[in-house]
C-alpha cells in the first residue's frame, strides 16, 4: 500500500493493489448489500468497513491515472460539486469520460469477474482516531480481499493479460488516435501512450 499526504485538501489517499483476488463476486454482493442495510450502528458499520474506491484493476493504466482521478474527486468535493454520493464512487466518475454514473460502476468499478482491485481510501491528514492509520487502513484492505497487496508499479502491465487495454482504448474513444496507433501493439511506447492519453482525459473531464 501506499499512501499520499495532501495538505491543500487536508487529507491522506491510501492506495492498494491486490491481484489476483478469488472473492470478487462476494465482495460485489457484500457491497450491494451494505447499501440497502438500515441507518442503525449495524448498518453503519458495515458501510463503514467498506468505505473505499473500489476499481477493477485491470481499467488503470498507472498509478497516476488513478491519483488524478483522485485529485479530480477532491477538487469535485472542495467546489462543493460532487456528482455521486460519496468521494471514494466520485473517483470512479471521474474515471469514466462520459457523465453517466452508472456507466462509470460498471466500466470502472468491482465486477463479480475482476481479477485485480485497487482500493482506495482517503482520511482526514490528521486525525486521533487510530482508524485512520495507514497501518489500520492496510489491514481493512486485507481483511477485504484475504490477499497481500502488490506493487501498485504492476497497474498498466498485470500479468496474463491483466490489463484491458481492449476496453480502455474503446471507453476513451482512443481506437483511431494517431499517437496511440503509431506505436507498435503491446509495446512499451503503445502502453506510454494509452497512459499518457488516459491520464489527460481524466484530468480534462472537469473542463469538458
Amino acid at each position: 500500500m501506499e499512501s499520499f499526504a495532501l495538505p491543500h485538501h487536508g487529507v491522506t489517499v491510501h492506495l492498494g493493489l491486490f491481484s489476483p483476488i478469488s472473492n470478487a463476486s462476494a465482495l460485489r454482493t457484500r457491497l450491494v448489500a451494505a447499501s440497502t442495510l438500515p441507518a442503525d450502528d449495524e448498518g453503519e458499520a458495515e458501510r463503514a468497513k467498506l468505505d473505499f474506491a473500489f476499481v477493477d484493476a485491470a481499467m488503470l493504466t498507472s498509478r497516476l491515472h488513478l491519483l488524478t482521478a483522485v485529485q479530480q474527486a477532491l477538487l469535485a468535493q472542495a467546489d462543493d460539486a460532487l456528482k455521486t454520493k460519496t468521494v471514494h464512487s466520485e473517483v470512479l466518475f471521474q474515471l469514466e469520460p462520459g457523465t453517466n454514473i452508472t456507466e462509470s460502476l460498471k466500466h470502472f468499478g468491482l465486477g463479480p469477474t475482476t481479477k485485480s482491485l485497487a482500493l482506495v481510501h482517503i482520511a482526514p491528514l490528521t486525525s486521533v482516531d487510530d482508524s485512520s492509520s495507514a497501518e489500520a487502513i492496510l489491514s481493512r484492505m486485507k481483511d477485504l480481499v484475504q490477499l497481500e497487496p502488490s506493487s501498485l508499479d504492476l497497474l498498466g502491465q498485470l500479468p496474463d493479460g491483466g490489463t484491458n487495454e481492449k476496453s480502455l482504448r474503446k471507453y476513451y474513444k482512443l481506437n483511431t488516435d494517431i499517437v496511440l496507433t503509431s506505436q507498435p501493439a503491446g509495446s512499451p511506447q503503445a502502453r506510454q501512450a494509452l497512459d499518457q492519453l488516459c491520464i489527460g482525459a481524466v484530468a480534462l473531464k472537469v473542463a469538458a
